[in-house]
């Protein structure tokens, strides 16, 4: 389909430019993408250097290092990003191919059914339009979150990049040497070849950044948004069993019967390649929610403490509110999404025990199993027991508030 097609040409076109090429078969499986993809990783790493190089260099000057701190923290997210899109690179195609570019809805044979169906009315016309328009919207609303996303980051780039040139350019003094982040380098600036070189490295990995988070975190919500969307499915079809089967089979009888066992059945093996699926996906994405969440919130809080000891309405101080504002919506997002995985388990186990007394003593065992196995949900952990959830959403903001109080009272000291 055409939207599909969209989607996926997007995804490509973006994250190609980072060098990571998952959307596409024959730059996943090739040696030059592959090493453009370890090439832009070894930036990565050499921004994360550099950015520590300066925080390190400036501990005695604790509001420089809060400055290139706001830097270091970005720099360490880009690092973590193209890490684990390198390391497990053939493992999100793997799951791309398993869940996105394959509608593993399909694989349930009664849905695959219903999909053939040349009518469209009652339940079973509902589920149709169901199946068909929640993978619309899904890849629709993903397609324009990833470019919203790189827009956004973007521009907080470019704020970067343009203040060192403006300034450079009120002054009209040849010899000043201004870069658009802050990093310590093991060469002087004095050379403006070497100047205008380390320059457009800083362009580079600015917006290499934006790529690389970008892409990754859009990719993460296509795929998580899979999950809840197969959910939200299986919530309806176990809702309206009675109904959908009767509009196969006619009045309730022995096949109306067998026919709701062999549907829950299908429900049941569903659920649990899905449950199997979101375990495979989390036991990698695991500690990168984690360094994401923890990152963030040093983030958050070197950015307001920025905000605040400079002048507030100054274009240069545009930008932390921008990197500010856009660190904390990521890291609402993955909540929401972890939240929303949450509720949609929560309504799947409700689902199950709707009108189940109407059904015989066969069908109501696997109720019974399936309810146990609902029980234990599919959390998206983060770290032990924490979840990606709204209440761990609180708690960041809370924590970076308190770690921000703790800067201000040693600077006002």
């Amino acid at each position: 389909m055409m939207y599909e097609y969209d989607t996926f040409v997007t995804f490509d076109r973006i994250l190609s430019f980072a060098g990571i090429p998952i959307f596409a078969k024959h730059k996943c499986n090739s040696k030059k993408w592959l090493l453009f993809q370890i090439f832009n990783f070894f930036l990565a790493f050499l921004t994360f250097v550099f950015t520590s190089g300066f925080v390190l260099s400036n501990l005695s000057n604790l509001e420089l290092c809060i400055q290139g701190a706001c830097v270091w923290t970005t720099g360490v997210i880009m690092f973590i990003s193209l890490g684990v899109c390198l390391v497990f690179r053939l493992q999100f195609r793997s799951f791309l191919e398993e869940i996105i570019f394959n509608d593993s809805l399909l694989e349930m044979p009664f849905i695959n059914g219903v999909l053939q169906l040349k009518f469209g009315n009652g339940k079973l016309g509902e589920l149709k339009k169901s199946v068909i328009n929640s993978r619309e919207t899904l890849f629709r609303l993903t397609r324009v979150l990833l470019k919203t996303y790189i827009a956004s980051l973007g521009v907080c780039a470019t704020l970067y990049l343009c203040g060192p040139i403006y300034l450079m350019c009120i002054r009209n003094d040849k010899s000043l040497r201004l870069l658009a982040f802050d990093m310590w380098f093991p060469w002087g600036l004095e050379n403006f070849a070497v100047y205008v070189a380390s320059f457009v490295f800083h362009a580079y990995v600015g917006y290499l950044c934006c790529i690389a988070f970008a892409g990754l975190q859009s990719t993460l919500v296509l795929l998580v948004g899979q999950i809840i969307r197969q959910l939200k499915i299986l919530t309806f079809i176990l809702s309206n069993m009675d109904d959908l089967i009767k509009e196969l089979v006619g009045e309730r009888g022995d096949k109306w019967q067998r026919e709701c066992t062999t549907l829950l059945t299908q429900c049941v093996d569903h659920f649990v390649k899905t449950k199997r699926f979101a375990n495979r996906l989390n036991a990698i994405c695991q500690p990168f929610y984690l360094s994401v969440i923890l990152v963030a919130m040093m983030l958050m809080a070197v950015c307001s403490v920025k905000i605040a000891i400079s002048d507030k309405l100054s274009p240069d101080t545009v930008k932390y509110y921008i990197h500010e504002i856009c660190n904390i919506l990521i890291v609402l997002m993955l909540c929401s999404l972890g939240q929303q995985v949450e509720n949609e388990c929560e309504q799947l186990e409700m689902a199950v025990t709707d009108k189940w007394y109407i059904y015989n003593s066969k069908h109501r065992v696997c109720v019974r199993i399936f309810k146990m196995a609902l029980s234990q949900r599919m959390p998206i952990y983060i770290f032990g027991s924490i979840t990606l959830s709204l209440p761990t959403f609180t708690w960041f903001i809370r924590t970076g508030m308190s770690f921000f109080t703790l800067v201000m009272s040693v600077l006002e000291e």
